[in-house]
């Protein structure tokens, strides 16, 4: 009996340490206030990234969820994409973000979502952000 509890435990605390992701996410690392970005291309992108992350990290690979964070995804990738031609040096980085939505947005439409592409929106954003609101 004992060790059917103890292996209970070790499988609970597995699980309660592997759940979630994003929203574990969401709470180790604030998002920065707009701000916080270096000025010119970098604050002019800074509410789109903001609300590219927030929206992000709050994904939800179930369906309807996932479905809610691609439609949410819309406006912000609008946003990032009509920049990117005043974005200088930060025009690569700028598409990166907005192809990454549009593959999750696609992929999400045709029932064809893997989570790796919500994964792909935020390490592609998370990296513009850190890049601008390093004190470099």
């Amino acid at each position: 009996m004992a060790v059917a509890t103890v292996g209970l435990l070790a499988v609970t605390g597995l699980a309660a340490g592997c759940g979630g992701g994003s929203d574990g996410n969401a709470a180790a690392k604030p998002l920065p206030a707009v701000e916080t970005f270096q000025a010119g291309a970098c604050r002019d992108a800074a509410s789109g990234l903001v609300d590219t992350l927030r929206i992000a990290r709050r994904g939800n690979d179930k369906p309807d969820g996932i479905k809610m964070v691609a439609t949410d995804l819309i406006d912000p990738q609008e946003k990032l994409y009509d920049q990117i031609p005043a974005a200088g040096e930060l025009a690569p980085d700028l598409e990166k973000i907005t192809t990454a939505i549009g593959f999750l947005r696609l992929r999400v439409d045709t029932s064809t979502y893997e989570p790796r592409l919500l994964t792909e929106v935020t390490t592609t954003t998370e990296a513009l952000v850190n890049r601008c609101t390093s004190s470099h």
